[in-house]
């Protein structure tokens, strides 16, 4: 028996999302706790707490109908750090984007996802640890690529120059 065909299936899934909840309730709670120690000047008890892996969004149709890469940009900056490619999946899913939609068959999504992050190199950048960020996030790679991409074009412009002038000498 597959565990989709199982009859605790939607038990399992119901208490997901319940717990999401209640993990983002948690979490809120410590924010608030910090921001209030800070206040009256002491420590905040809960160091971790906006480090804490909360995927359910304010809406659970935050990414419904919206494009990948808006959706998973969208993602991102709401977190504010860069993320795994299965952060970014469960995150969509929390927030109703329609993976259906695009085709990606269930057990693909994370290959899927992670292979578009990786090409759309405008927006996304594939961080060595394997994680996923912005690019507006990181100026210096920004401008190192930008300068390759120039280098790039002008060599390209080069070529194709010679190669016409070749073409005028030949005739």
């Amino acid at each position: 028996m597959t565990s989709q065909s199982h009859p605790l299936t939607s038990a399992v899934e119901a208490l997901t999302k319940e717990l999401e909840q209640q993990m983002q309730q948690v979490t809120e709670t410590k924010k608030m706790i910090n921001l209030l120690k800070r206040r009256m000047g002491e420590e905040p008890p809960f160091p971790d707490s906006a480090e804490t892996a909360v995927y359910a969004p304010d809406r659970p149709d935050l990414y419904y109908g919206k494009p990948f890469a808006t959706a998973a940009q969208m993602f991102l900056e709401r977190r504010g750090r860069a993320c795994s490619g299965d952060d970014v999946l469960k995150g969509l899913e929390s927030g109703g984007f329609d993976f259906d939609a695009l085709g990606w068959k269930e057990k693909d999504r994370l290959r899927s996802l992670a292979m578009s992050l990786a090409k759309n190199t405008k927006v996304f950048h594939r961080l060595p640890n394997g994680y996923f960020g912005l690019l507006a996030w990181y100026p210096a790679v920004s401008e190192k690529k930008s300068k390759t991409e120039d280098a790039e074009l002008g060599e390209a412009a080069a070529d194709k120059k010679s190669g016409g002038e070749k073409a005028e000498k030949s005739e």
